[in-house]
């Protein structure tokens, strides 16, 4: 069975449509491999756009699985840092290697995914490389413990009910903003709604 993104389908479609974007050559930065790492540079594949794609993962056993999947992909660099899949101790360490190594990689990224451990500092490291006009997508934000590395991004918006983010350095000016601060209100309104109706439902 063919590896996935853990997305919801509208957000797999506002990825693609980013990276057709892209429409000669893209450049990727992800933290935290996965399915998408495995479908989204097949994705790019199919469609002729060239890419290099670099991955940062913590877990040696999902590493393997994907680095296998990716069948020799010359264009996909996956390195490891590993320190297991305890929850409590990926949450303990302060994984300072795993979120510092790609600046010491020596280039910058037209789009950068988080979507591993340590969201929040790495959301922050994302903003010294990112190329001028570039994304910083977060999966699964839902966590407003992340939502404080948001300030780093003048344009920052919220685009799926999930909590798909992303971010641009780029000012995108006071209707923009004021837009994009109404749709995180309208995301924070519906989290909550639906917190409450779950736990006072259960």
């Amino acid at each position: 069975m063919e590896l996935k993104p853990q997305m919801q389908p509208g957000e797999i479609a506002i990825m693609e449509k980013l990276l057709l974007s892209y429409s000669s050559h893209v450049d990727v930065l992800e933290w935290g491999s996965g399915g998408s790492t495995v479908y989204f540079t097949r994705f790019l594949r199919k469609k002729g756009i060239s890419y290099t794609w670099e991955s940062v993962e913590y877990n040696k056993l999902w590493y393997e699985k994907i680095l296998a999947e990716l069948k020799g992909d010359k264009h996909t660099s996956l390195t490891l840092f590993d320190i297991g899949n305890n929850e409590n101790k990926q949450r303990e360490e302060l994984m300072n290697e795993y979120v510092a190594y790609p600046a010491t990689l020596g280039k910058k990224f037209d789009i950068i995914i988080v979507d591993g451990r340590k969201r929040r500092r790495c959301l922050i490291e994302a903003t010294q490389l990112l190329k001028p006009g570039g994304t910083v997508l977060l999966h699964d934000g839902r966590r407003t413990y992340y939502h404080c590395a948001f300030k780093h991004y003048p344009d920052s918006r919220i685009l799926s009910r999930s909590g798909l983010w992303r971010g641009k350095l780029e000012d995108p000016g006071f209707l923009s903003r004021a837009f994009n601060a109404l749709l995180y209100w309208l995301f924070r309104t519906y989290t909550f709604s639906f917190r409450f109706f779950h736990f006072s439902h259960s």
